[in-house]
């Protein structure tokens, strides 16, 4: 018997997949059939093994091989089963262009496949030169195709099986084209070889819990000039805009968005080693700026549609946007990396591209960190001495902030006194109330001792009680701040969100930021090829399939925001400033080492 090795390793060192075709001497054809061979026919037997590969990573530098490589995870390697089309032709691209046939499709199934390795099978398929097209944990694909273009087109919906928290049957294709020459003149001891590289259609993103110079994990020191300023707590991460709805089979590029995009190509870099070319993903030609709004998508064929942009993710970043009780930063059960570091997997999304002009967060993949935030100090007003005054705290608060978050109070009397007249009153300024007793002349002089245009609308409130009053007559209502900031704020006596009102919302409104009880939100949009500048490049926003990306917070450099999504926040605004420092790899599983994540 003489046998023919099919060797199929893993592009990026993913999935080294080895196809051992046994041999017996033939004529006009190879038979892969349960049948036995007929005497006057010759016949070749195929096999198929499966080696799990290393991952690779990369530290957002762009390209096809990222930062390095990392082993994947036993349930993200074990293939169920493995289809395998023929086609002749010169390369997949010119194959596409002459719409060829698939000249034959082989299924195995799990029955069939033993430690990654496939029982013997024959087929018929003339003998000649063969372009191989390898898709695993799919299903039975022999009959969905009957060309090479099909199968390049097709969109998967699924790339992996999900019950509950366990993650399995990851969606594998061919990453570059690969050939054989099927003669029946090999040998046992000399068989063909040859490479067929596969990756996985889903991305990883890990977190790695962390924490800074003397701090407990996943807490940071916030500092300006040497000074410490603040304490950030990481609580929990989730990600934000999990592209799901689907992913091309097989990988494509394009140098630009009107570009005849190249099936199973690579990344690659121009000659500053930024990346130079697109991955293409079935929405990414329709994320345009103007198709944020409105229903452009077809979530079912990919390309455009009837659908809203949203439809396409997980976790979409708008207004319902919110982190549970299942996005709590995990310290227990972490895995280790090759250098010693421990994380978990946050999840698995699929590829998201988008034009270099259209990177924005409405279409990005990224993370939102749900954070305690604890000033060193705060501004407190001090009723007995009638002064605003420094306060340490030692425990996080509600607190508010204005004039860009230069200014931190811890009660909205605070940030009112900063708007009187006289830097120490004579009197308790909030405690003052008017009834009945009193005439509105006395309410005018109160008003009178507030600077125009505070911060929080009193004298504007007070000047509307006045209105069109005979300032020599007794008051027909109850006049203080406590009835103001209750009425208008929903705050009383230092509690938020009284009266139904939402208090957050409403400040929110006036420029002022509470955060309650010191929670204080970052986004971070992933990059996937960073190219050091201020300015966007290529792929720089991005997720791409079969790689890893890996996300530690380095430091954070100040107050993030009073909500996970707010109403001045748009879908437009292409990357935000956070205020976080994030050290990002990415890399083939291919791991992606991102850089350093400083908010």
């Amino acid at each position: 018997m003489i046998y023919t090795n099919f060797i199929m390793k893993t592009k990026k060192l993913i999935w080294m997949p080895i196809l051992a075709l046994a041999t017996i001497a033939c004529q006009d054809c190879i038979l892969f059939d349960k049948d036995i061979c007929p005497a006057d026919k010759a016949g070749t037997f195929i096999s198929v093994t499966l080696n799990t590969p290393t991952i690779t990573r990369a530290n957002p530098t762009g390209g096809e091989t990222g930062d390095g490589t990392e082993i994947g995870q036993t349930n993200e390697n074990t293939v169920s089963d493995i289809t395998i089309f023929f086609y002749k032709s010169s390369d997949i691209n010119q194959a596409i262009t002459d719409n060829v046939l698939v000249s034959k499709s082989i299924y195995f199934g799990t029955s069939d496949i033993i430690n990654n390795t496939t029982k013997t099978r024959r087929v018929e398929i003339p003998k000649g030169i063969y372009h191989l097209i390898i898709v695993a944990n799919a299903g039975d694909l022999t009959y969905e195709f009957t060309t090479v273009k099909n199968v390049c087109n097709y969109l998967q919906k699924t790339a992996w099986t999900v019950s509950g928290t366990d993650y399995s049957k990851f969606v594998m294709s061919s990453s570059n084209d690969s050939s054989i020459e099927l003669t029946g003149t090999s040998t046992e001891a000399s068989p063909i070889e040859i490479d067929v590289n596969v990756e996985r259609l889903a991305a990883r993103v890990d977190f790695i819990p962390y924490n800074s110079s003397n701090a407990p994990i996943n807490t940071y020191y916030v500092s300006n000039s040497g000074n410490t300023t603040g304490q950030v707590t990481i609580n929990k991460i989730k990600l934000i805009n999990r592209l799901t709805a689907g992913s091309y089979l097989l990988k494509r590029v394009a140098a630009s968005m009107s570009a005849t995009p190249s099936y199973l190509g690579n990344e690659t870099l121009d000659q500053n080693s930024f990346q130079s070319n697109y991955v293409i993903d079935p929405w990414t030609i329709i994320k345009t700026k103007t198709n944020l709004t409105g229903s452009h998508f077809n979530l079912l064929n990919g390309g455009a549609g009837s659908d809203p942009a949203s439809s396409l993710y997980t976790n979409y970043f708008n207004n319902s946007f919110t982190l549970g009780s299942e996005d709590v930063v995990k310290t227990a059960n972490l895995t280790s990396t090759s250098n010693g570091e421990k994380f978990y997997i946050l999840g698995y999304t699929l590829e998201n591209t988008t034009d270099m002009s259209c990177q924005m967060n409405g279409y990005s993949t990224g993370v939102m960190f749900e954070t305690t935030y604890m000033p060193a100090s705060v501004t407190a007003y001090n009723a007995t001495t009638r002064i605003n005054e420094a306060k340490t705290l030692t425990n996080a608060i509600t607190f508010y902030t204005y004039d860009n978050n230069n200014v931190v109070c811890n009660s909205l009397e605070a940030i009112e006194f900063a708007s009187l007249k006289s830097s120490q009153p004579a009197n308790d300024f909030f405690a003052q109330i008017f009834t009945a007793a009193n005439t509105w002349q006395e309410v005018q002089n109160y008003a009178n001792r507030i600077k125009d245009y505070d911060l929080l609308g009193f004298k504007a409130y007070l000047s509307d009680k006045l209105n069109g009053k005979v300032l020599t007559a007794n008051l027909n209502e109850t006049i203080s701040w406590d009835n103001f900031v209750s009425a208008t704020y929903g705050y009383l006596d230092g509690s938020i969100n009284q009266n139904g009102i939402d208090t957050r919302l409403v400040l929110f409104g006036k420029n002022i930021n509470c955060y309650i009880n010191g929670l204080c939100y970052y986004p971070y949009w992933i990059r996937h090829s960073n190219n050091g500048t201020i300015d966007e490049s290529i792929m720089e926003f991005g997720i791409v399939r079969n790689n890893v990306y890996k996300l530690k917070v380095i430091s954070f450099s100040g107050l993030g925001k009073p909500m996970p999504y707010s109403p001045t926040d748009t879908p437009d605004n292409p990357d935000e400033e956070s205020f976080v420092s994030v050290f990002i790899t990415v890399s083939p599983w291919r791991l992606i080492a991102h850089p350093d994540v400083v908010l």
